[in-house]
């Protein structure tokens, strides 16, 4: 058996490999107990627990060493002081890979050093022969990259910050110039009209003369509104035919990243065939990217041990579905009603306008989007797309 700790590999020094070793053997009777239980629940939380303090740190390289910030005399060391409970059912599928002979297992893990920094690594973890009891593992150092990836993101977010703002601006200055002027001559009219009437006798020509300004005015305003949100809702877009199962497939890749950087697993449940429906295939990629990211985000942020998130599309009764479910902290009773109100947000740093332009899309297109409750915890949003006859939403309806 190798002895990791003086492992002198020039390749594994060249590739910069942290190889350890991972001692399970009072693992075995907690990973049957846990596959036992169900999806959540605090059995199976206090089963992880127990799973990654029963695994132990036994041996190391140098850099294997150096990245968990563990000494050497230090060994061993309960797995539960570096690698974080919200990772545990990572571990528990490497340890059910790698039974099976020839199993292997691999992922990119958010880990915590002991003296608290964080680590992001590619982990690869193997079995030594027939040997049941330890469980090979190597690390490939990422935290760099992730690092320049996130600043990365931070930046496109930030610019798209920027686009939101400048575009509000845009728009608000033209509802300023363009909107004054009708109301400033129906103020004007009405007050005339007022003078007109109260003469004795009444000019009621004039009056006539008056209301038909206001009348005029009135429609310049409402067609001045209807315009701005015509452009909002970028309804002059030319529909295609999309398929839906495509665009969530490149949404998926797109956003894997994002999602991965937030220590969640991504799921696609994909019905073979769905029918294509006629839509924008921008706005649709922003609806999920909108919704997807909202589910990463929520997880994160609440700190759950299990995050996982899954996009269902299905085709029923003339409509092709799409569910975004994520395992989060879910949307209290209270605010559920207010989801998709303009300016209404549960976020800090949020403007609460995403979910309000994703109805807004979504009924653009002859669609519904909704928010369902879960029995557990979590959120599932909803939208519809049909793909037979369509009919076009009125302005109202959004």
């Amino acid at each position: 058996m190798t002895d990791f700790a003086n492992f002198p590999s020039p390749v594994a020094e060249a590739l910069e490999l942290a190889l350890g070793r991972l001692d399970v053997r009072n693992a075995h009777s907690l990973l049957e107990r846990y596959q036992g239980t169900g999806p959540a629940g605090p059995r199976r939380e206090d089963l992880a627990r127990k799973l990654l303090a029963a695994i132990r740190l036994v041996s190391g390289n140098s850099r294997a060493l150096s990245i968990f910030g563990v000494e050497e005399d230090a060994l061993p060391v309960p797995l539960s002081g570096i690698w974080p409970f919200a990772q545990a059912e990572q571990l528990r599928l490497a340890l059910v890979a790698t039974r099976r002979r020839g199993g292997s297992f691999r992922t990119a893990l958010r880990l915590q050093a002991v003296d608290g920094r964080a680590i992001h690594v590619t982990f690869v973890a193997w079995r030594e022969k027939e040997d049941e009891d330890t469980l090979s593992f190597g690390l490939l150092d990422i935290t760099e990259q992730i690092a320049a990836q996130d600043e990365l993101l931070r930046l496109h977010a930030q610019m798209a910050h920027a686009d939101r703002l400048s575009t509000l601006g845009v728009m608000t200055a033209t509802i300023a110039h363009e909107v004054r002027q009708p109301l400033a001559a129906m103020m004007t009219s009405a007050q005339a009209g007022l003078r007109w009437l109260r003469r004795q006798p009444a000019d009621l020509a004039q009056v006539e003369s008056c209301l038909e300004t206001i009348a005029l005015g009135a429609t310049k305003a409402n067609d001045t509104v209807a315009k701005l949100r015509t452009m909002a809702s970028n309804r002059d877009h030319d529909l295609e035919r999309c398929d839906v199962g495509v665009i969530i497939e490149e949404t998926a890749a797109f956003l894997r990243q994002e999602i991965a950087s937030r220590q969640a697993s991504l799921l696609l449940d994909i019905a073979p065939g769905l029918p294509p429906v006629a839509a924008d295939r921008v706005q649709l990629r922003q609806v999920l990217t909108n919704l997807m990211v909202n589910a990463a985000q929520a997880m994160a942020d609440a700190q759950c041990w299990s995050r996982t998130l899954k996009v269902r599309a299905r085709s029923n009764d003339g409509f092709v579905i799409v569910d975004v479910e994520d395992s989060g902290p879910g949307v209290t009773e209270r605010d559920r009603d207010r989801l998709f109100e303009g300016f209404f947000t549960t976020k800090e740093t949020g403007l609460g306008l995403g979910l309000r332009v994703c109805r807004a899309i979504i009924v653009g297109h002859g669609g519904t989007l909704e928010h369902l409750s879960k029995a557990s915890a979590g959120s599932i949003f909803r939208f519809t797309l049909p793909y037979g006859a369509q009919d076009t939403a009125s302005a109202d309806d959004i």
